[in-house]
């Protein structure tokens, strides 16, 4: 049996906005990592060391860069969600809308009292 959920579309596009956050936060973090140290940085003790920390920075930059891709695309189906949940509850709203308008105008449109026959 399935339970009922109450989506909030303005909660939903507040949330894209704090992914968009993390969006920028992780392209910082890869630009950072086009920084680049020479190979005399580490000495004549660890000249080895850049040919095994540059591959690897390598590899972080392409997974922190795909995490950036992939949160960013979170953010922008979130914000789809958001928009297909609000566009969902204004077409399901439409027809109380309308009956609640007909209401009101047969209202105005009543003049008098109404007079039953009781013959």
């Amino acid at each position: 049996m399935t339970s009922a959920f109450q989506v909030e579309p303005d909660d939903l596009v507040a949330h894209a906005s704090h992914l968009d956050g993390l969006v920028d936060r992780l392209h910082t973090a890869v630009q950072a990592a086009d920084t680049a140290l020479s190979t005399d940085a580490y000495g004549l003790l660890c000249a080895f060391l850049p040919l095994i920390v540059n591959p690897t920075g390598e590899k972080a930059k392409e997974a922190v860069s795909s995490a950036g891709d992939g949160v960013k695309t979170t953010a922008d189906n979130v914000r789809t969600a958001a928009k297909t949940y609000r566009e969902g509850d204004e077409a399901e709203a439409e027809p109380f809308k309308k009956q609640a308008g007909a209401e009101v105008d047969a209202k105005q449109l009543r003049v008098g009292t109404v007079e039953r026959n009781n013959a």
